[in-house]
C-alpha cells in the first residue's frame, strides 16, 4: 500500500502576526542583563490613544548585549552570535509589550560629527570597538532587515541627535514616542508625549517624574548637570572638582549651568566655586556636546517607520545561519502556511514484505535505518526498549514503513540477518550504539548522524534527529512514518562532508564509529550490584546523618533546617558570628555553598560537620537509595546509559544512574563502591592508567626532563617534590608529595598561584615560587603551554592529540574572569581529550581481542582513566595479559607517543576491594 503523506515545510506566515517572530525566545531582556529595581512604582507601559513610535539606540544597545552576564554563544561555523541573539530578545519584548505602530533601529554614523569638530577629545578615551563585536555588528543589520525593521543612520550626526530630531517631530505631528536606551544622556528629551525605556534597568520606563526622582533635576536641566560633572564614558570634561552632587545642587540652586557661572561668587563651597571661577570656557564647551540637537534636517519618514510583516524566509535562513535553535522552534511554532511537498512513504504489510524490500536493494546501495520505539513518557531509549517498527529510505523523498508487532521482533530481525551483518551493505543511521543495541550486531555503517553532528559541535548540549535537522535543514520534522528515514539520507552528506572538511573525519572512522558497537555491549551487559549491602548502608548511613545533624544543633545551640541555606545562614552569620568571605561579594556574602563552608570550616567546627551531613544525605539519595529501584527485574543489574556525545572534553558519560561520580577517595564513596560485586563464580578486575594526562603533557611538550622521567619509571610526584622542596625522594614525607601531586596536575588546568595557595593553604607569593620552580625542572612545559595559549587565541579552539576540536570562545573575552576560565579549559582539554580518546582506541582494541580469543569476559564500565572488567575466576590471568598490553601499546593514527603508557591491574570481587 502506497501512502502520499504531506510533509510542512515552512513557508509565508499570516499578514499581521501577533508578535513579530524575531521576537520569541526562552530567554529575556531580564535573563541577560543587570536588572535593578526601580525605587518607585513603575510607570504603565500602556499606550496611549496616540500612535506610537519607538526608537531603539542601537549601539547602546549592542555593547550592553555584548558585556552581559551571559555564556557567549557561537554560530555552527564558530561565529560569535551573543550579540544578535539578545538583540531578537530585546525586540521579542518591545513588540510583545508595546506593540508599536512604528518603529526605527538608529545607528551611529561613521564619518566625524559635529562634536568632533567643536571638541577633538570628544569620546577620545574609549578603547576601540573589540573584535568579536565588530563581527558581529552585521549579523544585527541583517536581523534588522530581516523583521523589515528600518535602519537610520546620518553622516554627521551622532544616534542620540537623531533619535531627538525624530522624537521631537513626531511628538509635534501628535504622535507618542518611547526611546529605547540605556544612556543617561536622552533622559533631558523626555517629556509631553516622549520616555524612554532603559532596558537595563529592568526595563524600567521614565517619565518626567521619574527623570527627577532619578537625576534629581527636570529633564530640561540634565544637559546643565552634564556640563558641570562631565561624563567619563564620553570624555566631556566638565567642571574639575564638581562631581554628580555638587552638580545637581548647583543647578538647583541657580537654575543652568550659565547661571551658575554668572554666580559663582556667591557659592560657598570652595571646591565648587573655583571650579566655576576658572573652568567657564569648558563648562560652556561640555553643556554643547552634552545637549542632544533636536533641530538638524533629518526627516521624519512615518511610511518608512511603519511596522510591517517580518521577512519570514530571510529570518528562517538567518537563524539557521547563526543555529538560534529556540528562536527557530518559535518561528515554527507560529503556524506557518503549510506548502506541500509530495513524498512516497510506503507501509510494508509484513516481515515478508520488508524482507523482500531488503533482498531487493543492490550490493552498494546506501540505506537509512530508523528504529520506531514504543516508550512510555519521560522513558529514555535503552538496551531492553522495544522495536515497534522500522523505517527504511534509499533515496531522498521515499521510504519504507514496516511495523514490528509485538512477540515477532527475533523472527523479523533474523530474517534482516544476512542484510544487517553484511559490511559492504552502507547503511545510514542516527544513533550507532541503539540501532546496534536493540537490533543486534550491525555492520556497514557509513554515517551516523549523531556522531557527526557531536564532532562538528561538542559544545551543544542536544544532538537528538530532530534538532540537527533544524539547525541544519531549517526544517521541523513532521513526526510522519517514514519521514526520518528520509530525512537520514538528506542530511547526512551534508554532515559528512562538514566532518571531513574540519579534519575529523579520522576520528569518526577510527574512535567514534568503531566504539558505538563497544558501548553497546557493554550497555547490554550492565553492572551487577548488592541491592542487601545496598540497604544495610543506607540505614547505616541514615543513622550516622541522624548523630551528624544531632552534632550540629550542640554546636549551634539549638535545632534548625540544616536543609535550608536561609536557616543555615542565620546560624553561621549572624548567631556564631562567623566572618562572611569577602571574596564572594555582597550578593553572595551570607552564601552557605560548599567552598565558602570549607573556608569556615578552617575556624568552627559546624561548618565542617554540615558539609559530612551534605555529603552523607547526598550519596545516600543518589546511590545507596536509588541504585536499587534501577536494578532491572530481568537482569537483576544496572544498565547505565553511556552517551558518546554528553561532554564537550571527548570523554564518555554515564547517566541513568551516573556511575562515573561514586567519589573515590571519601570512605562513603569507597562503601558505596563495595556494593558493586561480581556474580558468583566469577571476579572483576580493573585497568587504570597511570598518571595518563601528565604523560600526554610529556608527549605534547617535549620536556626531555619530564619524557625521560616517564621512560625511566621514576616517581614524578618525588622529582618535583625534590625539586619545589630541595628534599630527597627517600627524605620526603606524605605533605611533600602531596603538594607535589596537587602542583603536578594543577599545572594541566592552568592552575594560579592564588589557586595553588587556596589549595594548600599558603600564601600566593610560596604558590608563585612553587609553580616557578616546577617550570625551571620543566622548561618544555611552559613554552608548551604558553604556545598552546597562544594558537587557541588565534583560532578560537582548541584540538587533542587525534584532532578532535573544541570551540574555546571565550578565550580573547573582555571580561577577565570569563577569559581566565576559558585559558583553563584552553589548557586542560587536549589532556582530557586525548586520554579519552587514547582509552577508547584501547577499549576498542580489547572488544576485539575478547571476540577473537573466545573469553567469556565482558568490558561493563569505563570511568574516565579506569576499565572495569567482569570475568570467570579462572579467566583472570588471561583476561590480565590480554588488557594490560592492548591499553599500554595502542597504535595511534597520530603516530607514536614519546612517553611509554603504564597500567595498573586489580582484581577483586568487589570495585572496593581491588588488590
Amino acid at each position: 500500500m502506497k501512502l502520499a503523506i504531506v510533509v510542512r515545510r515552512p513557508c509565508e506566515l499570516p499578514a499581521r502576526t501577533v508578535v513579530a517572530t524575531l521576537l520569541y525566545s526562552p530567554l529575556t531582556l531580564h535573563d541577560v542583563l543587570d536588572r535593578k529595581a526601580a525605587a518607585s512604582e513603575p510607570v504603565t507601559m500602556a499606550k496611549e490613544n496616540r500612535p506610537l513610535v519607538v526608537l531603539i539606540d542601537a549601539m547602546g544597545f549592542i555593547f550592553r548585549a555584548f558585556f552581559a552576564p551571559m555564556e557567549r554563544l557561537r554560530s555552527p561555523s564558530g561565529v560569535p552570535t551573543k550579540v544578535p541573539y539578545v538583540f531578537a530578545s530585546m525586540l521579542r519584548r518591545l513588540v510583545h509589550d508595546w506593540q508599536p505602530d512604528y518603529m526605527g533601529v538608529v545607528f551611529d554614523a561613521a564619518a566625524p560629527t559635529f562634536r568632533d569638530q567643536l571638541y577633538e577629545q570628544y569620546k577620545a578615551k574609549r578603547p576601540p570597538m573589540p573584535d568579536e563585536l565588530a563581527v558581529q555588528l552585521p549579523y544585527v543589520r541583517r536581523l534588522c532587515e530581516a523583521a523589515r525593521l528600518p535602519i537610520l543612520e546620518f553622516p554627521g550626526y551622532e544616534a542620540d541627535d537623531v533619535i531627538g530630531a525624530l522624537a521631537c517631530q513626531a511628538v509635534d505631528q501628535g504622535l507618542e514616542v518611547v526611546i529605547v536606551t540605556s544612556d543617561k544622556d536622552m533622559l533631558q528629551l523626555v517629556g509631553k508625549g516622549i520616555r524612554v525605556l532603559i532596558p537595563t534597568k529592568g526595563d524600567l520606563v521614565v517619565d518626567a517624574r521619574k527623570v527627577e526622582e532619578l537625576l534629581g533635576v527636570p529633564p530640561q536641566k540634565v544637559a546643565d548637570v552634564m556640563a558641570l560633572m562631565g561624563d567619563l564614558i564620553d570624555n566631556i570634561p566638565g567642571a574639575r572638582g564638581i562631581g554628580r552632587e555638587g552638580a545637581r545642587e548647583l543647578i538647583r540652586r541657580f537654575g543652568s549651568a550659565e547661571a551658575a557661572l554668572e554666580h559663582a561668587a556667591e557659592v560657598a563651597n570652595k571646591r565648587y566655586r573655583e571650579a566655576l571661577q576658572s573652568q567657564r570656557d569648558q563648562v560652556l564647551l561640555s553643556k554643547q556636546l552634552a545637549t542632544i540637537a533636536t533641530a538638524i534636517p533629518v526627516p521624519l519618514e512615518l511610511e518608512r517607520l511603519r511596522r510591517a510583516e517580518p521577512d519570514y524566509a530571510a529570518l528562517r535562513g538567518l537563524y539557521a545561519e547563526l543555529g538560534f535553535t529556540s528562536l527557530l522552534k518559535e518561528l515554527m511554532a507560529q503556524g506557518p502556511v503549510v506548502r506541500l511537498e509530495k513524498v512516497e512513504y510506503e507501509t510494508l504489510g509484513s516481515a515478508a514484505e520488508l524482507r523482500a524490500f531488503v533482498n531487493s536493494l543492490s550490493p552498494g546501495q546506501a540505506v537509512a535505518v530508523w528504529p520506531v520505539l514504543q516508550l512510555a513518557e519521560g522513558e529514555e531509549p535503552g538496551f531492553d526498549s522495544r522495536v515497534v517498527g522500522l523505517e527504511l529510505s534509499t533515496a531522498t523523498g521515499t521510504a519504507r514503513v514496516a511495523q514490528i508487532p509485538a512477540g515477532q521482533e527475533h523472527e523479523v530481525f533474523a530474517g534482516l540477518r544476512s542484510w544487517l551483518e553484511e559490511a559492504a551493505r552502507p547503511k545510514v543511521t542516527h544513533d550507532p550504539k541503539l540501532l546496534e543495541m536493540l537490533l543486534g550486531p550491525v555492520r556497514g555503517i557509513r554515517d551516523a548522524t549523531m556522531l557527526y553532528s557531536y564532532l562538528l559541535q561538542p559544545t551543544t548540549a542536544n544532538h537528538d534527529f530532530s534538532e540537527v535537522v533544524l539547525r541544519r535543514l531549517n526544517v521541523a520534522l513532521s513526526g510522519a512514518p517514514g519521514e526520518r528515514a528520509d530525512y537520514l539520507l538528506r542530511i547526512a552528506p551534508l554532515l559528512r562532508a562538514e566532518v571531513e572538511a574540519r579534519g575529523l573525519l579520522e576520528v569518526y572512522e577510527k574512535i567514534d564509529l568503531p566504539l558505538a558497537p563497544v558501548l553497546a555491549t557493554m550497555e547490554r551487559r550492565g553492572v551487577r550490584v548488592d541491592p542487601a549491602a545496598l540497604a544495610e548502608l543506607s540505614a547505616a548511613m541514615e543513622e550516622e546523618a541522624r548523630a551528624l545533624e544531632r552534632r550540629i544543633y550542640e554546636l549551634a545551640g539549638r535545632e534548625f533546617n540544616v536543609n535550608s541555606p536561609q536557616q543555615l545562614a542565620e546560624v553561621l552569620f549572624d548567631e556564631l558570628q562567623l566572618p562572611m568571605p569577602r571574596k564572594y561579594g555582597r550578593a553572595k556574602a551570607r552564601s552557605t555553598a560548599v567552598s565558602v563552608l570549607q573556608e569556615l570550616a578552617l575556624v568552627h567546627e559546624l561548618p565542617r560537620k554540615v558539609i559530612e551531613y551534605r555529603e552523607q544525605a547526598k550519596l545516600k539519595s543518589t546511590y545507596a537509595d536509588a541504585l536499587p529501584r534501577l536494578i532491572h527485574p530481568r537482569t537483576g543489574r544496572l544498565h547505565t546509559r553511556l552517551s558518546q556525545v554528553g561532554t564537550a572534553t571527548g570523554r564518555l558519560s554515564s547517566a541513568n544512574p551516573n556511575l562515573q561520580n561514586i567519589p573515590i577517595r571519601t570512605e562513603l564513596g569507597r562503601k558505596i563502591r563495595a556494593a558493586f560485586v561480581a556474580e558468583p563464580g566469577w571476579r572483576l578486575l580493573s585497568a587504570d592508567y597511570s598518571q595518563i594526562e601528565l604523560r600526554i603533557l610529556a608527549h605534547f611538550s617535549q620536556d626531555a626532563v619530564l619524557a625521560e622521567a616517564f621512560r625511566c619509571g621514576e616517581d614524578i610526584h618525588a622529582l618535583t617534590a625534590a625539586e619545589v622542596f630541595g628534599v630527597a625522594p627517600g627524605l620526603q614525607t606524605a605533605e611533600h608529595r602531596r603538594v607535589a601531586k596537587i602542583i603536578n596536575f594543577g599545572i594541566l588546568y592552568g592552575l594560579s598561584p592564588f589557586g595553588l595557595a587556596q589549595q594548600l593553604g599558603i600564601s600566593q607569593k610560596e604558590a608563585a615560587q612553587f609553580i616557578a620552580a616546577y617550570f625551571e625542572r620543566y622548561p618544555g612545559v611552559r613554552a608548551y603551554l604558553d604556545g598552546q595559549l597562544a594558537e587557541v587565541r588565534r583560532t578560537g579552539l582548541t584540538r587533542t592529540l587525534f584532532g578532535r576540536i573544541r570551540p574555546i570562545p571565550e578565550i580573547n573575552s573582555p571580561i577577565p574572569a570569563r577569559r581566565n576560565l576559558a585559558e583553563r579549559t584552553a589548557l586542560n582539554t587536549p589532556f582530557q581529550g586525548s586520554a579519552a580518546d587514547l582509552i577508547k582506541l584501547a577499549m576498542i582494541e580489547i572488544h576485539r581481542r575478547l571476540a577473537q580469543q573466545g573469553l567469556r569476559a565482558k568490558m561493563i564500565l569505563q570511568v574516565h582513566d579506569e576499565l572495569l572488567f567482569e570475568a570467570p575466576e579462572e579467566e583472570i590471568p588471561a583476561l590480565a595479559a590480554l588488557v594490560k598490553p592492548a591499553m599500554e601499546q595502542i597504535e595511534t593514527f597520530a603516530g607514536p607517543l614519546r612517553v611509554p603508557l603504564a597500567v595498573d591491574i586489580k582484581t577483586g570481587s568487589n570495585w572496593r576491594d581491588l588488590s
